[in-house]
């Protein structure tokens, strides 16, 4: 930035977040901002770390810092929140910068705390909103230093570290939060093991002391490995060094990073806390969520209390809980562990040594806490391991993060890479400040960049592809899912890549969205088609535009575009479709689309390649043409009264063109039959039956909303019908509507759920309502917590009241059966209700005979309401979940069945489409086969 008086850097971390600068002006070393925080009530300090915990206040306290100049908003970020984790930890927010990358749920959605019950939605805030809280208090930490002397915050050149893992989707969260910060234009990201590094060069005589290391008779590259293990994630990065002339820096070049690893201190608090649980929990019982979270903050200061020094093996620890008078804790509430049990814990499942073969787990026995999807195996060496696999041998390690400063855990990483190169023990760079390198690097960094002068090059970490139709493999077989190569992997920051030969063309004047992937494999070239591969491709959000044109009265008419893509300076990705037409000379960004959950099909939470599937209709061309005309036929004109058509007739006739019964017609063939249909939108209007037969068709043309590419602009189109309303709205035609809305739900935002809500609660309330309403109702997963609340509760009433009357009360049930799910058919875990939610509903409906054929609903019911999901926050207490599945078994249901209660089962692709009323389009997957993918 002209004008800069400094260059600042920000390590925004899981566990602690810091602030460093380096004048602009002569040789300088970056410094750090040291940070004034609460650490009391009555104690404020400062510290060179600002712990990246906010604490939301009680009234009480929120009125003793009223007025102070630290402090005063509705949100305490620093020591003082961290210390309340482990006092009220349903009021304080932690570990969000682990979320940045979880595209399973909704970033931008105000859920943290997560699992809390202390506050209400309205006071909870988003992943995004916790970064930019703490990114502000360092801004305004920074104003209140500086400001005055002439040096704004908003003046400097600023640098954001983040790890090099996070994919693009999850930088592009990174600048949203800078920018909610009031950050100027023009941050820059630096991959946060690079920034680690440049601040190891900065501190030392790089060119004598890399020199000094390294056996210069060996001609050829040398490397070095950065481990980078702090809070939330494992980053691991390498880097090839080219020694030059004696007192030349060496040539460094960035050569792979890592997958993204959610693995790190978190983890090792959660294992230390499951290792104490039994201690301090009566035989078979569960701490509850509240004591959880006390026990897991208590593990975290015994963590580092433990590893900060070196102590016998039977130095002996304390954990205390606080009482809560509940029955399940053991009298006590206090325990102790050995420095040798707790080393232990940390050494033997997060560093064990391992074959240098060694891969991953790929099992469904990962750390389920929190709503995030840790790591399946929290083997740190054998992600390394993996991460090593065919790569050159490295001579230098650098460690950085604070789950590695011990160091007995710098030791055995050191020592396994030995064992892995046949002995050869690579020298390690020693580190000073692990906390602090990060922000110092960044800082260094930005004034590198700034006066010109020699900096590391890394181009692009992983290549970039996006999923074009109609497109041949490379090879020439034909691609069931092809993706074009906009952006190679290690190409140079500011490098344009024009793919120009694709022939693509896109509608103009509407979406328009493409499905994009990056990975680390491969070696593709710009422009290269391949084929999706499970396990080397990962998902990023979409990216949309709208092609607005000059003469925009065609809407929907195509134009020839080809792809440029670049990686600009400042570390994003940027991909622009650029007209191919000589007459029309423009260009139309692609942006993300980071709100995943708002945007129907493309929001739905945890849906990778295996769910949103390209297949070809099992159907000839022709048969299909000739269905798609016999549609367009029966909705064109109006039906005599002596040729009556109804949607039974219409199945039976487009059957018998197709080839085949509608059972077997699967997705691709559906969705193909859907733009005859959408086009006699208007054809309603002639009768009754064919307005009937148009809602009945789209539902089962289009069900369950999404799991086909291009599903999102289906329902766009398909919500004409809500705004343009019904021809005949009689009972018997809206009871179609609702089950047509039901049927593709999952393809429907947020704001569309509440849409068809609104106007009709009190009638749902009254008891009034027809079942298909009641159906709808339930199957509305994206709906606020607090319409679902009330629903919940309305809905026990009502069934208790049918239930004693023998009245029919099923479709209650079945709502309830949805609106208490523990894993969400579509949404992410932020919508799931509290289980106390469950635990009423058991109280209403234990005294009935849950074998009763009028109330075998209650069966389903509880198996959605008591499933266990692995998350302490969901699930329903043990004591209660014992109680539902003794019901369930005395009631007939199999122990198998039962058992999914009492223990963490994953939910399997055919469970999970059963878990829909009816059958799904055959080729459609809808998920991974864990549902735990998007809650662990």
């Amino acid at each position: 930035m002209a004008g800069a008086r400094f260059s600042i850097g920000i390590d925004l971390g899981t566990t602690n977040s810091v602030l460093a600068f380096v004048s602009l002006v002569g040789d300088a070393t970056p410094h750090i901002l040291f940070v004034p925080q609460w650490e009391s009530l009555a104690g404020l300090a400062e510290a060179s770390t600002l712990p990246s915990f906010l604490y939301r206040p009680e009234d009480a306290v929120t009125a003793h810092f009223r007025g102070r100049a630290v402090g005063a908003g509705e949100w305490i970020i620093g020591q003082f929140a961290r210390a309340k984790a482990g006092e009220t930890p349903g009021r304080v927010v932690h570990s969000a910068k682990s979320w940045l990358c979880h595209h399973a749920a909704d970033r931008s959605a105000p859920f943290l705390p997560w699992g809390s019950s202390d506050l209400p939605r309205d006071q909870k805030i988003s992943p995004v909103r916790a970064s930019a809280l703490i990114l502000n208090y360092l801004r305004g930490t920074w104003n209140d230093r500086f400001a005055k002397a002439g040096f704004a915050f908003d003046d400097q050149e600023i640098t954001v570290a983040v790890p090099a893992s996070f994919d693009a989707g999850a930088q592009r969260l990174t600048i949203a939060a800078a920018e909610e910060a009031g950050f100027p234009d023009g941050v820059r990201l630096l991959e946060e093991p690079q920034a680690a590094f440049y601040s190891w060069l900065g501190r030392h005589d790089a060119a004598h002391e890399l020199r000094r290391r390294l056996d210069e008779s060996d001609a050829g590259p040398r490397h070095v490995l950065v481990i980078d293990i702090g809070g939330g994630t494992s980053d691991f990065s390498l880097f090839e060094l080219h020694l030059n002339e004696p007192s030349a820096i060496p040539d460094i070049r960035r050569v792979a990073v890592s997958e993204h690893i959610l693995l790190g201190g978190d983890n090792v608090d959660l294992a230390i806390a499951h290792f104490m649980e039994p201690r301090l929990a009566e035989r078979g019982a569960q701490l509850s969520a509240v004591q959880w979270a006390h026990l897991v903050a208590s593990c975290r200061d015994l963590k580092e209390f433990a590893l900060s020094g070196a102590g016998q093996p039977e130095e002996r620890f304390a954990i205390a809980l606080p009482g809560r008078g509940s029955g399940m804790i053991a009298g006590s509430q206090a325990t102790t562990a050995t420095r040798a049990e707790i080393e232990g814990v940390i050494l033997d499942g997060f560093f064990p040594m391992c074959d240098a073969g060694a891969r991953p787990y790929r099992t469904q026995g990962a750390l389920r806490e929190w709503g995030l999807p840790y790591a399946s195996d929290s083997a740190v060496t054998r992600h390394l391991a993996d991460f090593l696999r065919e790569r050159p041998r490295v001579d230098l390690v650098l460690f950085n993060g604070g789950s590695v400063q011990p160091p007995l855990l710098r030791r055995r990483l050191r020592e396994q890479v030995a064992v892995w190169q046949e002995g050869f023990a690579p020298q390690i760079l020693e580190n000073e400040e692990p906390a602090l390198a990060v922000a110092r690097g960044a800082a260094r960094f930005g004034a590198l960049l700034h006066h010109g002068q020699g900096h590391i090059e890394a181009g692009a970490p992983r290549s970039v592809f996006l999923e074009a139709e109609g497109i041949q493999a490379t090879a020439g077989e034909a691609a069931r899912v092809p993706l074009v190569c906009v952006l190679p992997r290690g190409a140079a920051p500011g490098k344009l890549f024009e793919i120009a030969d694709l022939s693509l063309e896109v509608r103009t004047d509407q979406p328009v969205r493409f499905q994009a992937y990056s990975s680390l494999h491969g070696r593709s070239r710009a422009g290269d088609i391949v084929t999706w591969c499970e396990g080397e491709f990962h998902a990023l959000p979409p990216l949309q535009t709208i092609i607005r044109t000059v003469d925009p009265s065609q809407p929907g008419t195509t134009v020839p575009v080809h792809l440029v893509a670049r990686m600009n300076a400042l570390g994003l990705l940027q991909i622009s479709c650029v007209s191919s037409d000589p007459a029309n000379q423009q260009s139309w960004p692609l942006e993300f689309n980071l709100r995943l959950q708002d945007e129907g099909s493309a929001g739905v939470p945890g849906r990778t390649r295996e769910s949103v599937v390209q297949i070809e209709p099992n159907a000839p061309v022709e048969a299909l043409e000739a269905a798609g005309t016999q549609i367009s036929i029966v909705f064109a004109r109006p039906v005599s009264k002596t040729n009556k058509v109804t949607v039974g007739t219409i199945f039976k006739s487009l059957e018998r063109i197709l080839g085949s019964p509608r059972s077997g017609w699967n997705g691709a063939l559906l969705r193909a039959l859907w733009p005859a249909l959408d086009e006699q939108l208007d054809g309603r209007r002639h009768s009754v039956d064919l307005e009937e037969a148009w809602l009945i068709l789209a539902g089962f043309l289009l069900r369950p909303g999404f799991g086909v590419i291009h599903d999102d602009l289906r329902i766009d189109a398909l919500w004409r019908l809500h705004n343009a309303g019904l021809c005949f709205p009689g009972r018997r035609i809206k009871c179609q509507e609702y089950i047509l809305w039901r049927r593709v739900a999952g393809g429907l935002t947020r704001e569309r759920q509440n849409k068809l809500l609104a106007g009709q609660l009190d009638r749902i309330h009254s008891a009034k309502a027809p079942a298909e309403l009641v159906r709808l109702a339930g199957s509305l997963e994206r709906i606020p917590h607090a319409t679902k609340a009330e629903l919940v509760s309305s809905f026990i009433d009502i069934a208790v009241k049918l239930a004693r009357a023998k009245q029919h009360c099923a479709p209650y049930l079945a709502a309830l059966g949805l609106l208490l799910n523990r894993a969400p058919l579509y949404a992410g875990p932020e919508t799931v209700v509290s289980p106390d939610f469950v635990e009423h509903a058991y109280s209403a409906f234990r005294a009935f005979d849950w074998a009763d054929p009028q109330l075998l609903e209650l069966q389903t019911l509880f198996l959605r309401a008591a499933r266990v999901v692995g998350d302490r926050s969901l699930d329903v207490p043990t004591p209660i979940r014992d109680l539902i599945a003794s019901k369930m078994e005395k009631s007939g249901i199999p122990p198998l069945q039962a058992g999914k209660i009492r223990g963490f089962v994953p939910v399997g692709r055919s469970e999970r489409a059963s878990l829909y009323d009816e059958s799904l389009p055959p080729g459609l997957v809808l998920g991974q086969d864990d549902a735990s993918a998007k809650l662990n």
